[in-house]
């Protein structure tokens, strides 16, 4: 004989242990414990999930799922009164009726003096309504004993989104990084007192969806690997309520410089550094001597890599590039000579960073500043240029399709 049982109508955290891995694309792993009573074969009425869950992901420990019949969602419309009397108020006045039909022309009622189609109104009043069913799903099950019962549940669910940003301040040749994430709960369902875990690398989803990408460190967290990405467990529990929820994640000092690179006619300005840990990809907010200099948005940047914040151009320095020659030595055979002119009205000596972009198989046959090759098509100079003066470079590169 089957026995029908109630799971949850409270939040899903309400019946047990409950843990969260959160993903960046509004994906999450939920696993969680609901004690109840069981029969030796029934049938669990599932409710207090959120309300995306992926009911396909379902996985049960503690009892034999026979079957899993996920429920339609249900929603209250106007079409629960149809064939029912009502009273429908207009600016003009009130009807009362039957409500024959809910279109887009309006609502249809049959009164006393005949039907009425009603196009604007203000509220409607029927009889009450029993309220909407809150069983998202039915389990049927059988269990080895009978009685109070611990049940794992584990499953994916949508409805998670978060963002991080962080403030770094520069000063004195360091910048302090403070970054925080914001996540926020849009599932239906309060998760009070909640292990937190967020992982770090690119996850591809179920149904095709947008790769995840990396949520952010907490304070004192230590990343470890777990299969191909990083594993932050945050020291809780949290309550991850319904709405947003910001959590201090990242806290570091690195070492920085201040750098300018010609962009066109723009003079640009960079901070760097080398990140000493996992940077989660956010937006960064800079400071230098007590304002906002600029916001750069930075990709997920793993230990050890170097990191380029562009913050804005330089007021006080200017640049210009000129073709000075240009051969033609064959059918796919050219010769340039470029020359790159910077200007100063700063009170101090400055570097600035000259990135040359260069077409086809070239090589430099000659420069009047030394050159780095970065990769297959740029070369950089570094070209000083004195305090209120100006600096030019000069360059003749050969190439060919």
């Amino acid at each position: 004989m089957w026995a029908f049982l109630l799971l949850g109508a409270l939040s899903a955290a309400a019946f047990g242990q409950i843990g969260l891995v959160l993903y960046s694309s509004g994906l999450a792993l939920v696993e969680e414990v609901r004690p109840f009573s069981l029969a030796r074969e029934g049938v669990l009425e599932l409710r207090g999930f959120p309300a995306e869950t992926l009911w396909e992901t379902l996985a049960v420990e503690g009892l034999e799922l026979v079957a899993l019949r996920p429920l339609p969602r249900e929603s209250w419309t106007l079409n629960k009164f149809v064939g029912q009397e009502v009273t429908v108020q207009t600016q003009a006045g009130a009807f009362r009726g039957i409500l024959r039909a809910v279109s887009s022309e309006g609502l249809v009622l049959a009164t006393e003096e005949g039907t009425v189609l009603v196009r604007e109104y203000l509220w409607v009043r029927g009889p009450k309504s029993d309220p909407l069913s809150e069983t998202q799903a039915l389990l049927h099950y059988r269990a080895e004993e009978p009685g109070e019962k611990a049940v794992r549940l584990r499953y994916l669910a949508r409805g998670f989104a978060w963002r991080i940003t962080y403030e770094a301040e520069l000063e004195g040749g360091e910048l302090r990084l403070g970054g925080r994430a914001w996540i926020q709960n849009v599932t239906g369902v309060d998760f009070p007192r909640t292990s937190l875990v967020l992982i770090a690398g690119e996850v591809q989803a179920p149904r095709g969806d947008a790769g995840l990408r990396a949520l952010a460190m907490a304070p004192e967290a230590v990343p470890t690997e777990a299969f191909e990405y990083h594993r932050y467990d945050l020291p809780g529990p949290w309550d991850v309520p319904q709405g947003q929820l910001a959590i201090p994640l990242v806290r570091a000092t690195v070492p920085a410089r201040k750098t300018y690179r010609l962009s066109g006619q723009r003079v640009e300005v960079y901070v760097r550094f080398t990140a000493d840990t996992v940077l989660p990809g956010g937006e960064m907010r800079v400071y230098a001597e007590g304002i906002f200099v600029g916001a750069h948005t930075l990709s997920h940047t793993p230990p050890g890599k170097e990191v380029e914040l562009r913050v804005g151009a330089a007021f006080d320095l200017s640049g210009q590039r000129q073709q000075v020659r240009r051969e033609r030595l064959g059918e796919n055979l050219f010769r340039e000579t470029w020359r790159i002119t910077l200007s100063s009205a700063k009170k101090e000596d400055v570097e600035v960073e000259v990135v040359e972009t260069l077409s086809g198989y070239w090589r430099i046959l000659s420069s009047t500043l030394p050159y780095e090759i970065l990769d297959a098509q740029r070369i950089k100079f570094v070209v000083p240029v004195p305090k209120e003066g100006q600096t030019s470079l000069e360059y003749t590169v050969e190439w060919r399709y």
